[in-house]
């Protein structure tokens, strides 16, 4: 009877100690991240709007594996990109969120985005994993001068630029108005030559 008794506390031991080995480490399973959406143009130098200014801030709440709230985790591993599919490069430190976590696990995305490339569908990512869930609301869709996502506005990317010039690429319409024109290729002029910083 007593090794039965034994056996038990060793095992009821065993999944206590595994609940306290996962608490406050994120998990991609039970964190969220939420959008109005919107669309904003950055640049690999940093000039672009916020995602704040567009109205696309995105809430992102960190929970461990036991949906338990992570405080204080690092804004540094908390970020804004594709979903995995390289269509967007990111700058050192490009998106990375504005704050560490709150007491609740909370923190936003709203500054600006250095980077290049283009999508419409974007996902939160933490500590170099993507979130398991789809982000509630519409996700950022996000667009950039430097075309070709080389970190650099260059003559490829007015290459490109000039090739859509006239029809609807998302890619090229920088103003996001429907058409690319004139008004994207005065955007598209004032971005060249930026790179990273």
């Amino acid at each position: 009877m007593n090794k039965r008794l034994l056996s038990l506390a060793v095992i009821g031991s065993m999944l206590l100690m595994a609940g306290v080995a996962s608490a406050g480490i994120p998990d991609d399973t039970t964190s969220t991240a939420s959008s109005a959406g919107g669309v904003v143009m950055i640049t690999p130098s940093g000039a672009g709007a916020s995602l704040a200014s567009a109205g696309a801030t995105v809430t992102v709440t960190v929970l461990d594996v036991g949906s338990l709230p992570v405080a204080n985790y690092p804004f540094q591993d908390i970020w804004l990109d594709d979903t995995g599919d390289a269509a967007i490069s990111l700058c050192q430190g490009g998106s990375a969120a504005d704050a560490n976590t709150n007491a609740s696990g909370v923190t936003t995305i709203g500054g600006v985005i250095s980077g290049g490339g283009f999508t419409q569908n974007t996902q939160v990512w933490i500590a170099g994993t993507p979130l398991a869930a789809a982000m509630t609301g519409t996700s950022p869709a996000l667009n950039s001068p430097d075309i070709d996502g080389s970190l650099g506005v260059d003559i490829v990317d007015f290459g490109t630029f000039g090739a859509d010039f006239g029809s609807t690429q998302f890619r090229s319409d920088l103003v996001f108005d429907g058409v690319v024109d004139i008004s994207d290729f005065g955007t598209f002029g004032t971005s060249f030559g930026q790179v990273c910083p």
